[in-house]
């Protein structure tokens, strides 16, 4: 983190000043005099600053995000898993309610959401946290800390998953899943 704090702050004085990183070197020269850089070189440096700028933007933005950093083994967690599927025409949404989860178990749920990240997408910014496209199972986490509810993840079997009213993608979702339907 440190040295991408780094690379940010060189590429913005790039931007800034393109002239100081030019005249950094200058020691090399024996009477330390050394012309000036033309505006091609100027422009140039600014343009591949920005650039540098915006990728590194870009991989912070995107770099993967773990359940792990959202619960810990000391944490109350309920539970809702949701059966959605169609009989005869009609939704049904079938729902099951786990509250009373062992410190074993939940400590089994945080060593599963440390195996699988999940990613912020373009839209996550400007999100309310809805789903579409949710699948047939969804669960809803609901992670307590002193009686008071301080975070809600939702998770779909589809890959789309919600924290606190943000959306996001989790590939293999549905084995996640899975996992946390056998430890419950």
């Amino acid at each position: 983190m440190i040295v991408y704090i780094i690379i940010a702050v060189v590429l913005i004085i790039n931007i800034i000043n393109p002239r100081i990183l030019w005249y950094i070197d200058s020691w090399k020269y024996k009477d330390a005099k050394k012309e000036e850089p033309s505006s091609l070189y100027v422009t140039l440096c600014r343009a591949l600053s920005a650039l540098g700028v915006l990728i590194l933007v870009l991989v912070f933005y995107f770099r993967p995000i773990y359940l792990t950093d959202l619960v810990n083994a000391n944490s109350e967690m309920q539970i809702v898993k949701q059966h959605i599927y169609v009989e005869n025409g009609e939704p049904v949404i079938d729902s099951e309610t786990y509250d009373d989860l062992s410190e074993d178990q939940i400590k089994n749920i945080c060593e599963s959401f440390g195996q699988y990240p999940y990613h912020m997408t373009f839209g996550t910014l400007f999100s309310d946290g809805s789903l579409s496209d949710l699948g047939e199972w969804i669960f809803c986490f609901y992670i307590y800390e002193d009686q008071e509810l301080v975070r809600t993840v939702i998770v779909s079997d589809a890959g789309k998953i919600s924290v606190n009213n943000k959306s996001y993608v989790m590939q293999n979702a549905s084995t996640l899943i899975q996992e946390i339907s056998d430890i419950i």
